[in-house]
């Protein structure tokens, strides 16, 4: 009791307890075996939904304790190690239900205002039990990955649209529905920016396993993408740097012959992510120069992008990789500058009409500078009209044939 006469059980602790314990004592002395199949799905139900209104008072406690700065006269510091060590939450568990509660809880302001919650819509909906933990979690995730400067309105109706569905979805569709409405948003990819791509990059290395192994999770920019496409298309592809073979071609052997690879690519059983996990650990293996990576398919390993000349000229627009991965113009042309680019003028079929290298100028649009890790950029610049598609074709790529070259 405290110093207002108000106790726990006052909050209805007690009847809840009692409640639990009565349904658990049911389940173990065989009652359940006199309700219809109907009955048990029901029950289930019932109590997902009591289990998720239970799981909304979270963030009610959370913010209180906060409040009170429980987690710092605790010794803690913060509210994830606090929850940890109060209730024996792994960090996962605890870091979600924080990030829960600054999305969906109600905070008092320094000028006494409650603000409301940033997802409001969710935030009902999680406190009816409509919706669990693992829907909160992803809605939540789709919302930070739109764009900044998509208007209220619109990210108010995508919350409407991801919480209509958790109310009977699953959890694990959220994501491509949050893709398809992204799609929407910016069917023309000029929504998104350079800014909002930067703002979600990195990358993270989990914490080992018992084994041993560790799990990579995070993302990666399109300029990075495009760099490791253009490595990993000669690096991870069957028989190179296989660890499992002694005779398997490596990074820093120089010239490879046809014979040695095809030999190598006959013995090797690894799928493609082990031949990505592999060409990765040849990539930062002492003594591997990224500048000295030779040829693959004919051409330099190299980034090989396909733009158009209008969205040249203006800076707007994007630009397709060999691999089909999309870069805004501007980060394109950073990616090019202190490079001599191969400028190669196609036809609406993608056949070259013009063929040459470029100089480098004052212009800022082509002052180039290299990304370290290759020996430059190929820029392709198209001459698209509007009544022709972009080539498909690609110069360096897994699943592409080089063009051929005009004499």
């Amino acid at each position: 009791m405290n110093s207002m006469g108000v106790t726990l059980d006052d909050c209805g602790i007690a009847e809840l307890a009692a409640a639990v314990s009565t349904l658990s004592e049911s389940m173990q002395n065989g009652k359940m075996s006199a309700f219809s199949d109907e009955d048990i799905v029901t029950l289930m139900q019932k109590i997902e939904t009591c289990k998720r209104q239970l799981a909304s008072l979270d963030t009610r406690l959370i913010i209180e304790a906060g409040e009170r700065s429980l987690h710092s006269r605790s010794g803690a510091g913060k509210m994830v190690p606090f929850l940890r060590h109060t209730l024996g939450l792994s960090r996962y568990d605890a870091s979600v239900r924080v990030k829960i509660t600054h999305h969906c809880g109600e905070f008092v302001q320094q000028t006494g205002h409650v603000a409301p919650p940033v997802l409001p819509v969710a935030a009902e909906a999680f406190a009816a039990g409509e919706i669990s933990r693992d829907h909160v979690r992803h809605i939540m995730d789709v919302m930070n990955h739109l764009p900044v400067d998509v208007p209220a309105e619109a990210r108010a109706e995508a919350e409407q649209i991801l919480v209509d569905y958790s109310r009977h979805g699953w959890p694990d569709d959220l994501l491509k529905i949050g893709r398809d409405i992204l799609a929407r948003l910016d069917p023309d990819g000029k929504v998104v920016s350079d800014a909002d791509r930067r703002r979600r990059r990195g990358i993270t290395l989990c914490r080992p396993g018992v084994d041993g192994m560790t799990r990579i999770e995070g993302w990666i920019t399109p300029e990075l993408r495009a760099c490791l496409d253009a490595v990993f298309a000669k690096l991870a592809r069957p028989g190179m740097c296989n660890v499992e073979d002694p005779e398997s071609p490596s990074a820093t052997g120089g010239f490879i012959a046809d014979s040695i690879l095809d030999a190598a690519a006959r013995r090797d059983r690894r799928d493609a992510g082990q031949r990505t996990h592999d060409a990765l650990l040849a990539l930062v293996q002492p003594g591997v120069n990224m500048r000295t990576l030779g040829m693959h398919r004919g051409l330099p390993v190299e980034v090989v992008l396909t733009m158009s000349l209008t969205d040249l000229e203006n800076g707007t627009g994007v630009a397709t990789t060999a691999s089909g991965t999309q870069i805004s113009i501007n980060e394109a042309l950073k990616m090019a500058e202190g490079t001599r680019p191969v400028i190669v003028v196609l036809d609406g079929d993608g056949m070259p009409l013009y063929l040459r290298r470029s100089r480098r100028t004052a212009n800022r649009a082509q002052r180039w500078r290299s990304w370290p890790g290759t020996r430059g950029v190929l820029a392709r610049v198209v001459n698209n009209p509007p009544t022709c598609a972009p080539p498909t074709t690609s110069m360096i790529g897994p699943r592409a044939d080089p063009p051929t070259s005009p004499t």
